[in-house]
């Protein structure tokens, strides 16, 4: 069954506070029809599908299984996230193209509803699917906030056994972003036997602290400010943990702890801030300030460059100690030590010495036999002397005489005379009786 103007609506908005879920009703509109069940296949080289009432490609978002896909509120809620909470709509052709806009009428007179508050209070809501906009896809949610009967947690807040956040069952990897429209300073924590590797953050213009546990990695630094869009951390299993997963926990402020949060066991319902970004439902959550992330770089950026200058000034500090203990060492005194690094900077900052290379002289021919020796002509018969009456001068014309010419030695005669002939013969005949003569003695 197609569902209307009015139900994608309101799963629009079911699906998470801020940005235009008229927009979005339209675009699945244009996408479907509104059918759950439409699959569109794809003339790519991966034959991938386009699934459910936003068209979710089954590609380029393995995340969405497709039972998510066809399930109306949980494709909405994907459509959610890929569309940074309803506010960019480019990864749909539809939009792109502006076919969307043919039901843009329909779509405005729809009544829009404020949406269910969604708690995630007790342990009823375990095995519940979450898609929230600080990470991508959809997960199970593996324990919820409130009384447990699970022994490995603490008492708290009059009961036995409290967890004091919620764990949600993400894959290890998964990259925690910070929703837009939020910014804070992060605060790092390790805590091997609890949390693991963990992160804070004391969240700008309210009063409260997220804590993130069981992490691989923090990405960003200890008392960094973070703006929307900033990736924190990546998900694993460190610490008191079973499986992979990220606990999600929101604790009052509190100047007077190290962290800036209140103690253990002061932890406050996380359900909004962990499926809608925020405690409210206001419209400016999910705007976002290019200018401050630009700040945000530029700030990183100048923080490890002075990292990387203290880095290196302490490793000088260490050498010009090793080299002073050597002097000291070798009974040498300071000002020894101090003559020598002088001469060792002079020698270092004088400008090297340039060879000139020395210009090239025009020459005759004759010049340049003498520069030369590879063009100057060895002694031998054939240089001409110059005296009058030499005997390399010819009488007759009294020119130079040139190189004489060899005469050409006769060839060997290939004939051979008959006194030749027969004494050849003779050596033959002997040859073969020598030769017969010393087969009969071997026998």
């Amino acid at each position: 069954m197609n569902l209307g103007a009015q139900e994608l609506v309101q799963l629009a908005q079911a699906a998470g506070t801020g940005g235009d879920p008229q927009t979005a009703a339209a675009v699945a509109l244009a996408e479907s029809g509104g059918d759950p069940a439409e699959v569109g296949t794809n003339q790519d080289q991966w034959h991938s599908r386009d699934r459910g009432l936003w068209q979710i490609n089954d590609h380029w978002h393995p995340e969405v299984s497709d039972a998510c896909a066809f399930d109306p509120a949980c494709n909405a809620r994907a459509a959610y996230v890929i569309s940074n909470g309803w506010t960019d709509f480019s990864p749909w052709s539809t939009y792109v193209s502006g076919a969307y806009q043919r039901f843009m009428p329909s779509v405005a007179t729809a009544q829009q509803q404020a949406p269910p508050a969604r708690s995630l209070m007790g342990q009823s809501v375990v095995g519940q699917m979450l898609t929230s906009p600080w990470f991508a896809g959809n997960w199970e949610v593996t324990q919820g906030w409130g009384p447990t009967d699970y022994d490995g947690e603490p008492e708290g807040h009059g009961y036995s056994h409290w967890h004091a956040g919620v764990d949600i069952g993400v894959a290890c990897g998964t990259t925690i972003t910070l929703p837009m429209g939020l910014s804070g300073t992060a605060k790092s924590l390790d805590n091997p036997g609890g949390y693991g590797t963990a992160l804070v953050l004391l969240v700008e213009g309210s009063n409260v602290g997220i804590l993130l546990g069981h992490l691989r990695q923090r990405l960003v630094d200890d008392g960094q400010t973070v703006a929307g869009g900033a990736q924190l951390a990546v998900s694993n299993s460190t610490g008191n943990s079973t499986g992979c997963h990220v606990h999600f926990e929101v604790r009052p402020q509190d100047a007077r702890q190290p962290l800036g949060i209140g103690r253990y066991g002061t932890d406050i319902d996380p359900s909004q801030w962990l499926t809608a970004g925020q405690a409210g439902t206001a419209n400016e959550l999910f705007s976002s300030s290019p200018a401050q992330g630009l700040q945000d770089a530029i700030g990183s950026a100048v923080k490890s460059a002075i990292a990387g200058g203290e880095v290196l000034l302490g490793a000088a500090m260490i050498l010009g100690g090793l080299i002073a203990t050597v002097y000291g060492m070798r009974g040498a005194s300071a000002q020894e030590l101090g003559r020598d690094v002088q001469r060792q900077a002079r020698s270092l900052s004088g400008p090297r010495r340039r060879e000139r290379p020395q210009p090239r002289q025009d020459t005759t021919e004759a010049g340049e036999t003498r520069i030369r020796p590879d063009l100057q002509r060895r002694r031998g018969p054939d240089i001409v002397s110059s005296r009058t009456g030499s005997a390399r001068l010819d009488p007759r014309t009294g020119l130079p005489r040139g190189p004489r010419a060899a005469r050409p030695r006769p060839l060997p005669s290939t004939r051979s005379t008959a006194r030749e002939r027969t004494r050849e013969a003779s050596m033959d005949d002997q040859l073969r009786q020598r030769m017969a003569a010393r087969r009969s003695r071997r026998r």
